[in-house]
């Protein structure tokens, strides 16, 4: 069973937040979320920053820091493999007339199409809600983690383990091999979508909504890829 720190991790992990925040999510008492914490920046796992608000009191924002983050199951050996799998399947046809930033936008695409292909087995489920659990699931065991948030009209996911953060804060938009990935997966309509984290220098988000066939005989779950 995970401890109280260890939980407090994995939610700064997936974005920074406030001591209210941590009590609503943890179901505990301020207090209590305040002692884990201090002693979390004690051991240098979490990094504090005071935020100025227009009217009222700053308060305090936790995020996870870099000896935080090192705790955690690293997928680097992982997603490289993958990117020279890719890159060395390449052909010359493909490479030739593209820049480094388009070829990275092929190679990340062939990475998700290749992944979708994989672990599509395991993604069960009719309604969109249940697909989406599934896939959130069968993700993370890949190490690619996602915060889900129901919508009205769908679902609001936020990813952290973008294995291309460079390329897409170059083009100010949301992980094009997450993105992809999702669609692939989830048979639904994925758009970017700008969190609050995101605002702040963090992690885009995804919105996903039921896709609207516009062929009664087209199935509801994703295509083979």
């Amino acid at each position: 069973m995970e401890t109280t720190r260890q939980l407090i991790l994995n939610i700064l992990r997936r974005r920074a937040s406030t001591v209210d925040e941590l009590t609503r999510e943890l179901g505990l008492a301020p207090a209590t979320v305040r002692r884990h914490l201090d002693i979390l920046a004690r051991d240098g796992n979490i990094d504090v920053t005071q935020v100025r608000r227009k009217t009222g009191r700053p308060h305090y924002v936790f995020a996870l820091s870099e000896s935080g983050e090192a705790l955690f199951p690293k997928q680097y050996v992982r997603i490289t493999n993958r990117l020279i799998e890719e890159i060395v399947g390449l052909s010359a046809q493909e490479t030739s007339g593209r820049d480094g930033g388009e070829l990275a936008e092929l190679v990340f695409d062939k990475m998700a199409q290749r992944l979708a292909h994989r672990v599509a087995p395991r993604v069960h489920g009719t309604a969109l809600a249940e697909r989406v659990r599934s896939t959130v699931e069968t993700l993370a065991q890949e190490g690619i983690a996602f915060d889900v948030e129901a919508r009205p009209d769908g679902f609001a996911l936020a990813g952290h383990t973008c294995p291309c953060p460079r390329l897409a804060e170059r083009q100010n938009q949301a992980c094009p091999h997450d993105q992809r990935l999702l669609a692939l997966l989830l048979g639904a309509d994925v758009t970017c979508e700008a969190t609050p984290a995101s605002e702040e220098g963090g992690f885009w988000g995804y919105r996903v909504r039921e896709r609207v066939a516009t062929d009664a005989s087209l199935p509801s779950a994703a295509a083979p890829v």
